[in-house]
């Protein structure tokens, strides 16, 4: 091996390992915490697999391709659940994405190795694949088959005209990248638009290949067909709510209905908007990005698009065509489809976003080369040294580009409320507080987004299972247990409590930036002492009141009091992915109904709703709720009861009270309203 071709693959090596390093680092720290997304695709849809379920196509969260989930399940099966395995199989696919972006470099580019060199380092650090290689969702899965299709064509078409057989390689892989994300169905649509630009331009090469052509997309047909079939199956009604087989598409199709309704704006403002990603404004979403944040700063964004004109002068070479139309097929779903410029929709593109500043760098040095060697001067540069200056401005640009992505998103982006919400960082940081404090087993933790997620989250993170939260939202509820040792109540930065729920606390200290532990005040049990009504279910309703009143607000606040006398006895509630598959129910299955009652026994208002998780609550566990009714200003009666009650949202079915002889009672309570308090 010599020198050279040493120093080649000890490049390679040092910068797959730095990759490596930077998608499988600190992840406990970046992201901050578990998405909704993240923890949907491994509960509600991977581990169907480890439950003995293999699905051809997931039709839960608008409809998933399954090849990600499939892998995962295997990944989770062997490692368990926890941060690493959960992000580990995305860091592989990422890394994957960076040696096969520089191995198609150099099968596109074999005169240009740098080419090769710049496009790889600068998608090794770049925002755009940490973002989705540092995350449990699919869309990294589909950069490395694309690669790899695009890499296995082009080799069969550079080689002399043989045998159909060896494109069947082609063929596997293009079906196989169909079964990762919607966004692949459009590298069929690239390959057949290359053809035809073949046919027109390059017609006697096209004939030396079209069997073997034909035979691949073949074989891709045969294929994929189960996984289309799949999907024509699962098509819903109702796919403008994101339920069903491919319901995604349609639900963010909106430039394109209002084109079919006539107003082209919409459309026109998405392509504009798309086409800014890279200099201007960038993905609008904190999930993903810094809002408005480009792909590349000022150099990056004017060298990708010297690197489309250059492309665009030398159509007539097949590489620089295929350049051109991978960049514009790639880029189209975030035409038609919002938020624009979204970095997921758009992830077909990223491969070739980052080839084209490389191939616009290595041309501008070529060009400079090519004029100083014409100029005779006095202090003429020698051959070595002008490619010496060439190449520092290379990495030069790789640096710069680095510096700016690496910081963005390991210190700027993750530091964002926003994102610690969206990530519930908060959650994560009273998890590692546990784990250090030995002595705390029962605890309340506020929960701004409710439902499961929070919940599993919170599990994932905590590393001792003797501990047991209790999740609330802290806006609407608090939960408390009474007796000696107060049960310590967590509050994170988001939502801030009510004012009722603050004044049943008896004061907190900080555990981190965003969260408090506090206890709830000795008071509070006291404060709902009344006649006891227990349903049968377990839930004992303790008392009501009217917490505020105010009329000139057109509002009243009523305040109730719960305790959990029994283990609770709730209808089954499996973990279902948001939004659910067809027919199926994803909904909360325990609810207080709550009716403010006028004088005359009318109804002025209704607000139902349970805003403690149930299935964490534990037998002794109190907690109480705000009741909120909005009652007109003028002409209307003066609130005088309420009447409460327990019922299952999915089905409307009321529990019943236990009467004095053990016997079933009646389905509500009602209760009186004396002066607010």
């Amino acid at each position: 091996m010599t020198d050279r071709r040493l120093c080649k693959w000890a490049f390679v090596v040092l910068l797959l390992l730095v990759a490596w390093g930077l998608r499988i680092g600190w992840l406990e720290a970046v992201p901050p915490g578990w998405r909704d997304d993240e923890l949907i695709n491994i509960h509600a849809l991977s581990n169907r697999l480890l439950e003995g379920e293999f699905p051809l196509y997931y039709l839960g969260a608008s409809g998933h391709e399954p090849l990600y989930h499939h892998l995962h399940a295997g990944v989770l099966g062997v490692l368990g659940f926890n941060v690493l395995s959960g992000r580990l199989l995305s860091a592989m696919f990422g890394t994957l994405s960076i040696s096969l972006t520089y191995t198609l470099a150099r099968r596109l580019f074999p005169d240009a190795q740098a080419v090769a060199n710049v496009a790889a380092a600068t998608l090794a650090a770049s925002f755009w694949s940490l973002m989705y290689s540092r995350t449990a969702i699919r869309h990294i899965s589909l950069p490395p088959f694309i690669l790899a299709t695009v890499y296995a064509f082009w080799r069969r078409l550079d080689g002399p005209g043989s045998r159909p057989w060896a494109w069947i390689p082609v063929g596997l892989l293009l079906a196989a990248s169909l079964y990762t994300y919607t966004a692949s169905r459009l590298l069929p649509v690239l390959l057949i638009l290359f053809v035809g630009y073949l046919a027109a331009v390059h017609r006697p090469h096209l004939r030396r290949h079209w069997r073997g052509i034909g035979l691949a997309f073949l074989v891709m047909t045969v294929l994929v067909a189960p996984l289309g079939v799949a999907i024509q199956r699962g098509r819903s009604t109702r796919a403008l709510e994101g339920i069903g087989a491919d319901a995604r598409v349609t639900e963010l199709a909106k430039p394109l209905r209002a084109l079919r309704d006539g107003d082209p704006s919409q459309l026109l403002a998405s392509v504009v908007k798309t086409l800014g990603m890279f200099h201007a404004s960038g993905d609008p979403e904190w999930l993903y990005n810094i809002p408005g944040r480009p792909i590349f700063g000022v150099l990056g964004g004017i060298l990708l698009w010297l690197g489309v004109g250059l492309s665009l002068y030398r159509w007539r070479e097949p590489r620089f065509f295929f350049l051109i139309v991978w960049l514009g097929i790639g880029l189209t779903p975030a035409f038609i489809s919002t938020p624009p410029a979204s970095l997921g929709h758009t992830i077909v593109a990223q491969p070739v976003a980052y080839l084209m500043p490389a191939v616009a760098l290595v041309g501008i040095g070529r060009w400079v080369e090519g004029q100083t060697s014409t100029r005779v001067s006095r202090g003429r540069a020698t051959r070595g040294a002008r490619r010496a200056a060439i190449g520092l401005v290379l990495i030069a640009f790789v640096c710069s580009n680095a510096a700016r992505d690496l910081w963005d998103y390991f210190v700027v982006w993750p530091r964002r409320g926003m994102v610690r919400l969206l990530y519930r960082a908060d959650q994560r940081k009273i998890a590692e507080y546990l784990n250090e404090q030995v002595g705390y087993t029962d605890i309340a933790v506020g929960s701004g987004l409710m439902g499961p997620w929070d919940r599993i989250a919170l599990t994932v993170d905590l590393e001792r299972p003797d501990v047991a939260p209790r999740l609330f939202h802290p806006e609407r509820a608090l939960v408390w247990k009474q007796g000696a040792n107060p049960m310590p109540v967590f509050l994170p930065g988001w939502p801030e409590p009510s004012d009722a729920i603050e004044d049943s606390l008896a004061g907190g200290r900080l555990i981190s930036e965003h969260v408090s532990v506090h206890t709830p005040r000795k008071s509070l049990t006291s404060s709902f002492e009344t006649e006891e009504v227990t349903f049968a279910n377990g839930l004992t309703l303790l008392a009501a009141r009217p917490l505020q009143q105010g009329r000139e607000q057109e509002t009243v606040s009523i305040i109730t009091a719960w305790r959990v006398s029994e283990p609770l006895e709730l209808p089954p509630m499996p973990v279902v992915a948001q939004p659910p598959p067809p027919k199926t129910y994803a909904g909360p299955r325990l609810a207080v109904f709550a009716h403010l009652l006028g004088k005359q026994g009318e109804t002025l208002d209704v607000d139902d709703g349970l805003w403690v998780d149930p299935l964490t609550l534990r037998p002794g566990d109190r907690f109480l709720q705000i009741h909120r009714f909005s009652v007109a200003s003028e002409g209307a009666s003066v609130p005088s009861a309420l009447v409460v009650g327990l019922y299952d949202p999915k089905t409307g079915e009321r529990w019943q009270t236990v009467g004095e002889d053990g016997g079933a009672g009646a389905h509500r309570v009602t209760i009186p309203l004396g002066d607010p308090q």
